[in-house]
């Protein structure tokens, strides 16, 4: 019974607000808004902290303005994605011609890594520092390398290096060549840096697109002193 009878009070309450909702429409009052769901008034959903893998590799193959990449080519010689690796190449120089030096490994390392061909640690590098011209910074360096393994070979003293050392055989090499074998490694260091500047600007390309975007600290405190003023 006491079910029953909560059972008709519902259905009595509903009756009667059917019946207020009637008369409310037939005398022209607008019907009270609902109240706003707990869930709609909580804070907006943030936004997803990152690009999907698929999408972050369809962004990140884009073709290369050449035309607008050689017009920044001047400004790009004045940022870091120049400076960086053309210091890095130049220390290894200085290094590897100081007398006696060549013999120790970690010298050794260092032009086998930087100088000799195909010397993509710098294409690479240069690539990735810039955001603009990757194809173009990593063609560079790669004449950049081969103009300073020339250099060491010509000024380094390689005879303290066992005849069979592999880098003293190449250094040796470079500098049996003649003008038309120097030409044709040009080409082939410029071809093959620009295609590791290439491949270092789509990846830098993939990994910010995979990195959530997040404000800078300077556009943070731009964006902190505009409330301010506001505020005030």
């Amino acid at each position: 019974m006491a079910k029953q009878s909560h059972a008709e009070q519902r259905a009595e309450v509903r009756r009667r607000n059917r019946l207020a909702a009637k008369a409310r429409r037939e005398a022209g009052t607008p019907l009270p808004a609902a109240a706003p769901n707990a869930a709609s008034v909580a804070t907006p959903t943030p936004p997803p902290s990152g690009t999907g893998l698929r999408a972050a590799l369809r962004g990140s193959f884009t073709s290369a303005p050449i035309r607008a990449d050689l017009k920044v080519l001047p400004s790009l010689l004045r940022t870091r994605a120049f400076f960086l690796p053309l210091a890095l190449t130049l220390v290894v120089i200085v290094v590897a011609i100081q007398p006696g030096l060549i013999t120790q490994w970690w010298v050794q390392l260092g032009v086998q890594s930087i100088l000799l061909p195909p010397a993509f640690v710098l294409a690479f590098l240069g690539g990735m520092l810039t955001r603009r011209g990757s194809w173009m910074m990593g063609a560079l360096f790669g004449i950049i390398s081969y103009l300073g393994s020339l250099a060491v070979a010509s000024l380094a003293d390689l005879t303290v290096l066992e005849a069979t050392n592999p880098i003293a055989k190449i250094l040796a090499g470079l500098t049996t060549q003649d003008g038309g074998s120097v030409f044709g490694d040009l080409y082939f260091v410029g071809i093959a840096g620009a295609l590791a500047g290439a491949f270092a600007g789509w990846y830098g390309r993939f990994l910010r697109a995979m990195t959530p975007a997040t404000a800078s600290s300077r556009e943070r405190r731009r964006t902190e002193a505009g409330k301010k003023r506001a505020a005030r």
